[in-house]
């Protein structure tokens, strides 16, 4: 096993915890298994996080402290939640580059199959669009046609 995926294949890309040991990675380390590229988080925010949720920095904290998406749909995307629930005060790996089931927001509309996906508010997924404004960042791309309110596949690739 070589060092630079120790961690995550110790512990797994579902594992979510409360309590930090020295056998734990350093909270903001990335690294990379089966393709997809994760970062080790601890979920700031004063409620859970589902997977197919996007975690943005939490102001005034490190980078790896993450929250759910402002109401405003503002601050670029960290990471996605894609096996377990974050639950608050937990650590767990989020995914920046792959394959994730996102949640997309009840009020934006469908996003078409390739269409650009972008950060909606509290933490679910919205159409990047000219017609509906949102000038989100574009950090992903839908892999099938995922109507607004519903789940679907998107590769994401957050920088």
């Amino acid at each position: 096993m070589s060092e630079s995926t120790a961690p995550i294949v110790m512990y797994g890309k579902s594992h979510v915890t409360a309590a930090l040991s020295s056998r734990h990675p350093k909270v903001g380390t990335f690294k990379q298994f089966d393709g997809e590229d994760y970062v080790w988080a601890y979920n700031a925010c004063n409620s859970q996080i589902n997977p197919g949720y996007v975690c943005i920095p939490q102001s005034g904290m490190s980078l790896a402290s993450v929250t759910l998406s402002s109401t405003t749909n503002s601050g670029r995307p960290f990471g996605i939640v894609k096996h377990s629930t974050m639950t608050t005060g937990t650590y767990c790996w989020l995914l920046r580059r792959g394959v994730v089931e996102v949640e997309m927001n009840g009020t934006s509309g469908t996003v078409a199959s390739g269409g650009d996906i972008g950060v909606g508010a509290n933490g679910v997924c919205t159409p990047v669009t000219i017609a509906t404004g949102i000038l989100s960042p574009a950090f992903g791309q839908a892999l099938e046609a995922i109507v607004s309110g519903a789940s679907g596949s998107a590769y994401v690739s957050i920088y």
